[in-house]
């Protein structure tokens, strides 16, 4: 009898939801104190009252047993979908070219982040998804990715801010967050594509902030990518070491270093020309509160040896343009 009551119960949450089950029990607490004051016994009431306890406490954990399976059935679901993800994204030819990267982040003393990364594409073929993967460098427990929130929208000429996308969320195994930009209608092809998206991101650095360990600050790209840029704001009282990952110090077309900043926290950054594919590059910084370094002749060095980055990679596209031209 029991097996029949809870195969019952199974089809009335798939059918009417878990709204019909509370309805039910309040209805059968409801007759029963309607049947214990019509008796006017105690034994009666007391029956009454432990009746509809009980059938409280069950449906209670019913409703749980339930919504811990949907949990279950949800999160194997999230993690089929970035796996399937990246190997159609394998397995066809690139949708889109990103031109520029720019990825900017203000750190929190406590290691809280907010992220933005504002992306332009051209669109080479068919897209309606865009596929990307964010990390913090340390493994997070679920309590911190639980309260990672994201937002994309599109960015219309001028960069104004146009309609909020639809996204799909997932984790990977090794804490990586993997994410779907669904495009309404898929872009004609040859034409750009702009999207800004926004990370609040609780304890991202908090092995650079709380345990003053070195983190990384870098990028790696599937496909080619013309240039890119990643700004790191730290907190005010604090400052770093900065050394560059994946190149070498002085190497043409790419730099990194402490630069000026408008509200006056201390901001590193990095900036690359056509950035490899499959190799990651940025810089390491390692944070100290209060530290010396950094001063006016640091940062004086760190923006002449941008404008030298750019100067030399300006010069070197117009000697490839100037060698293009037919004689």
């Amino acid at each position: 009898m029991l097996k029949r009551f809870v195969e019952w119960l199974d089809e009335l949450l798939a059918d009417e939801g878990s709204a019909a089950v509370v309805r039910a029990v309040v209805g059968l607490m409801s007759f029963a104190v309607l049947l214990g004051a019509v008796l006017g016994n105690t034994v009666a009431k007391a029956g009454a009252l432990v009746a509809a306890i009980f059938s409280v406490l069950s449906s209670g954990l019913l409703l749980l047993a339930d919504r811990c399976n949907l949990v279950r059935q949800v999160e194997m679901h999230k993690e089929l979908v970035p796996r399937y993800s990246k190997i159609v994204a394998d397995d066809r030819h690139p949708s889109y070219a990103v031109m520029t990267w720019e990825e900017y982040a203000a750190i929190e003393p406590n290691g809280d982040a907010r992220k933005q990364v504002t992306i332009r594409a051209k669109v080479l073929n068919d897209l309606r998804v865009l596929r990307l993967v964010q990390g913090c460098g340390w493994a997070q427990p679920a309590r911190y990715r639980r309260k990672v929130r994201v937002q994309v929208r599109k960015l219309l000429v001028g960069d104004l801010p146009g309609a909020s996308l639809t996204t799909t969320v997932a984790w990977l195994r090794n804490g990586q967050l993997v994410l779907m930009v669904h495009l309404p209608e898929p872009p004609k092809v040859g034409s750009e594509l702009t999207i800004a998206v926004e990370f609040t991101w609780p304890g991202m650095c908090a092995p650079l902030m709380r345990d003053r360990r070195p983190d990384r600050f870098q990028l790696r790209f599937a496909t080619p990518v013309t240039y890119a840029r990643y700004s790191v704001v730290l907190p005010r009282g604090y400052n770093a070491c900065v050394e560059p990952v994946g190149f070498k110090e002085h190497q043409n077309g790419y730099s990194c270093g402490p630069v000026s900043n408008e509200d006056g926290r201390p901001m590193f950054l990095f900036e690359g020309f056509d950035l490899p594919v499959h190799e990651p590059v940025g810089m390491r910084l390692d944070a100290q509160p209060g530290s010396g370094v950094g001063s006016i002749a640091q940062r004086a060095s760190a923006v002449l040896r941008l404008v030298i980055c750019r100067m030399e990679y300006g010069l070197t596209a117009l000697r490839l343009l100037f060698a293009r031209r037919p004689a």
